[in-house]
């Protein structure tokens, strides 16, 4: 059977200064909130050092937007906060999942509304990438898990066998 593993995010999103950090960087594209965040992160990275290590993780793979939703946005956040953990952390980013259609912003949803979103996984595997076997599945808030449990299961169908979830903060 596949293992799964997940450590804790270093922040709690209801700290003030991570949550206007992540804020800044997320809804107003303030790259220094990322890079501020990711400084903070350095401190506070052991723990997935050594994952990555005794686990032998090969990749991080990001959670990804609708297309929808980065166009108005004008990135990934989860794609950017990846790959400013995976420089300090060595790993590539491999982007292995898609979006397969747009979903309301779950930041302001009930946990019933989030769990019937889901009920249709809204990720699908995208073709033509080479598929690692051990990953780091990023994002960069978790609050429920319902994102970051289904992308788990199209990532397990599409032949991972190792994922541990990270996140900058868990609100």
């Amino acid at each position: 059977m596949a293992e799964s593993s997940f450590d804790g995010p270093p922040f709690a999103y209801a700290n003030p200064v991570i949550r206007k950090l992540i804020c800044a960087w997320k809804y107003d594209g303030d790259e220094d909130g990322l890079v501020r965040l990711v400084a903070l992160i350095r401190s506070r990275i052991a723990p997935w050092k050594s994952l990555i290590e005794t686990k032998n993780i090969e990749a991080i793979v990001p959670i990804p937007l609708s297309s929808w939703k980065e166009r108005n946005r004008g990135f990934n956040q989860a794609k950017h906060g990846a790959r400013g953990v995976g420089e300090f952390l060595q790993l590539p980013v491999v982007e292995l999942l898609e979006r397969k259609h747009r979903w309301f912003a779950q930041a302001n949803a009930s946990h019933g509304m989030r769990e019937k979103a889901f009920q249709k996984n809204p990720f699908s595997m995208r073709q033509g990438i080479e598929v690692p076997t051990r990953v780091m599945l990023f994002d960069d808030v978790e609050t429920t898990g319902a994102t970051m449990s289904a992308a788990e299961a199209i990532l397990r169908e599409g032949g991972v066998k190792e994922i541990v979830r990270i996140s900058i903060a868990r609100g």
